[in-house]
């Protein structure tokens, strides 16, 4: 998944000492790819196999976690662990236990481990990470999931999902179901395809932070979008100039609830932020 190549440097947990720096420069298991402080790290590869799992737990610290859904096989986990000697590498463990995956290394030491995992159709998962980005696409189910301090990407995944950030985007694309995601403390990007939205409703709402939705011309769902606090809006999508020449007036000049309604049908996506600037458009 390519929101692994982006590169990442984070300061890792644990002994790490001031002015340390680990990054991750692609996606694959190789140790050309992982460095500390620029040195090449040492890196191996464990496959766990998840067959016969009905749930997956895990909480991850400072290192990147994809998840991608419709493995026939059940759920499998690509476990990328990488420190800073062979015997430290050795040392790192990863075990999956009734439904709950974690690793451990040695301690006091610089060692990490990232998680590429597919899971079946009608996955049930609960992840959480911080300090590293999160991707979960192609997905449906019952979907959990935390993001602090680190990206968050949902790309097509559906079902039941709820999905937080604090302290890092959050970008939806695609999906159906009932959904409801947050964000606290940094933009919030949705960008909503097909005829309508399907299964259920969106809810999703951004705190502190930009908002940007797309919404397709056409669109056969009722799509609200409310301002709370101050922020300037650009409307730009199919439906938007009725509402500004409602107003007849800046939507940036008062402090009262500002809301835009868009597409047609029931009203199944509903979003809203609070101080942050907004910007909708459509293809």
């Amino acid at each position: 998944m390519r929101t692994l190549g982006v590169a990442l440097a984070l300061l890792l947990a644990g002994s790490v000492q001031a002015g340390e720096r680990f990054a991750i420069n692609g996606d694959d298991c190789n140790s050309r790819n992982f460095s500390w402080d620029e040195r090449q790290a040492f890196v191996e590869k464990e496959i766990i196999d998840g067959n016969g799992l009905r749930s997956l737990k895990a909480s991850v610290d400072h290192a990147p976690v994809s998840v991608t859904g419709g493995n026939p096989g059940g759920y499998s986990i690509e476990a990328c662990k990488a420190a800073t000697s062979p015997e430290d590498l050795d040392a790192i463990r990863v075990t999956l236990a009734g439904g709950e995956l974690r690793s451990t290394g040695p301690e006091g030491n610089r060692w990490t481990v990232t998680y590429r995992i597919r899971v079946p159709h009608g996955a049930d998962i609960d992840l959480s990470t911080s300090h590293g980005p999160l991707s979960v696409k192609d997905v449906d189910g019952t979907v959990v999931v935390r993001s602090s301090n680190g990206p968050l990407s949902l790309k097509n995944v559906s079902g039941k999902v709820d999905a937080a950030t604090t302290n890092g985007p959050v970008s939806l694309a695609g999906g159906s179901g009932d959904v409801k995601v947050q964000s606290n403390n940094g933009p919030l990007s949705i960008d909503l395809d097909g005829g309508s939205w399907q299964g259920g409703t969106l809810d999703a709402s951004s705190k502190n932070g930009s908002l940007t939705v797309k919404v397709p011309r056409g669109y056969a769902s009722g799509v609200s979008i409310e301002s709370n606090g101050r922020g300037p809006i650009s409307c730009r999508a199919e439906g938007c100039a009725r509402f500004q020449e409602t107003r007849g007036r800046s939507w940036d000049d008062d402090l009262e609830p500002r809301t835009i309604e868009l597409g047609s049908g029931p009203a199944a996506v509903h979003i809203s932020t609070m101080n942050g600037p907004i910007t909708v458009k459509d293809e």
